[in-house]
């Protein structure tokens, strides 16, 4: 009867030797000289964000041109019912202006601001249009009675008058209406209107008398 024997290991057999466990390869170190270089690109970036910011901010406040002399006189042209606006730079990036506005024989002046974005605002501009050629040309010269009638008519509610300079005097005129209302008012260049109730026109010769026809 055959006998089975165990596997016996023979001489020619190779050794097998059990791997160890595995393990991860070891993480390089972090360079100390890498770590600074990526610590001062990003303070860098952030450095170059901030200029940039402060740059745009300051162009767009104090070089960027707002707005033409054009654009503005045209703008308040159309607003103010002026049959002539000139406007001049009263800063290099078109912040604020001086206008000069003729009407038919009134004229005023207003200074404009503008916003960054372009938008406009103005107010009284009181003496900032005296002795600027630039606007002292669009100035009505001579200023003609008619002139005057129009303007008291449109600006003032005091239509249908005559007008006329009283004698010996520069700017002031008096206007009659045919129902004998007398208006007293001074044309000075960049004030506007503020005619009064007068008895002027009873002592001027051009009117034949205060309650007949002009």
């Amino acid at each position: 009867m055959p006998v089975h024997v165990p596997y016996a290991r023979r001489s020619s057999d190779p050794d097998v030797v059990a791997a160890p466990p595995g393990r991860s390869a070891p993480r390089p170190s972090r360079s100390p000289f890498w770590a600074a270089v990526r610590s001062h690109m990003l303070l860098f970036a952030i450095v170059l964000v901030v200029i940039g910011v402060a740059g745009t901010a300051y162009w767009g406040l104090r070089v960027h041109q707002r707005i033409s002399a054009s654009t503005l006189a045209d703008a308040i042209a159309g607003r103010e019912h002026a049959s002539a606006v000139r406007c001049v730079e009263q800063q290099s990036n078109g912040a604020v202006w001086a206008c000069g506005l003729v009407y038919n024989a009134a004229s005023v002046c207003l200074i404009a601001d503008v916003n960054p974005v372009g938008d406009w605002n103005t107010n009284d501009g009181a003496d900032l249009c005296d002795h600027r050629s630039e606007l002292t040309a669009i100035l009505p010269d001579p200023i003609t009675p008619t002139a005057v009638a129009a303007d008291m008519a449109n600006q003032r509610a005091f239509p249908g008058a005559r007008c006329v300079k009283v004698p010996t005097t520069k700017v002031r005129w008096a206007c009659l209406q045919p129902g004998g209302a007398c208006m007293l008012v001074r044309v000075v260049p960049w004030r506007p209107l503020a005619p009064s109730p007068s008895d002027a026109c009873d002592h001027i010769p051009a009117f034949k008398k205060r309650h007949g026809k002009a």
